[in-house]
């Protein structure tokens, strides 16, 4: 008999099988609860479906806002960090290092909110979507669009 000392502790497993057990199952689940969310907005409304297709568009759109939020929000942050970072007394700091530093700290957290992030995107997504596709239902229901 084995003893799983990960059990009941919510951790990942660490061997390489049961990662991809894990990931696997992870990746069900997550297709499963967007099948159900499909689902249940195709009942939303009094007879009324909505185009997967039009759920899927704006879906994307509303994910592509959240992401340039965080990054926005990664690029202020970091720019903030840097003002707290003293200048070097041997080279100094001219104007074409300060456009450049700017410039590769944007380019650095762009490439960090597309790789995931601090999660802020995920967040704020969760948080808009039932309610941004609940009110595209309901105008598209009531003839506005």
């Amino acid at each position: 008999m084995q003893i799983n000392p990960l059990s009941g502790t919510g951790l990942k497993p660490n061997n390489t099988y049961d990662s991809a057990n894990y990931a696997a199952g992870e990746a069900q689940f997550s297709q499963q609860l967007k099948e159900a969310e499909r689902k249940a907005m195709k009942g939303y409304g009094a007879g009324h479906v909505v185009n997967s297709e039009d759920i899927s568009a704006r879906d994307k759109e509303l994910k592509e806002a959240c992401k340039g939020f965080e990054t926005m929000f990664l690029q202020m942050m970091y720019r903030e960090m840097r003002k707290t970072v003293p200048e070097d007394p041997m080279f100094g700091k001219s104007n074409a290092m300060d456009i450049f530093e700017d410039m590769r700290d944007t380019e650095l957290m762009k490439a960090t909110a597309e790789a995931g992030g601090i999660g802020l995107a995920d967040i704020i997504y969760k948080q808009l979507a039932p309610s941004v596709l609940r009110q595209e239902a309901m105008e598209h229901e009531q003839g506005i669009k």
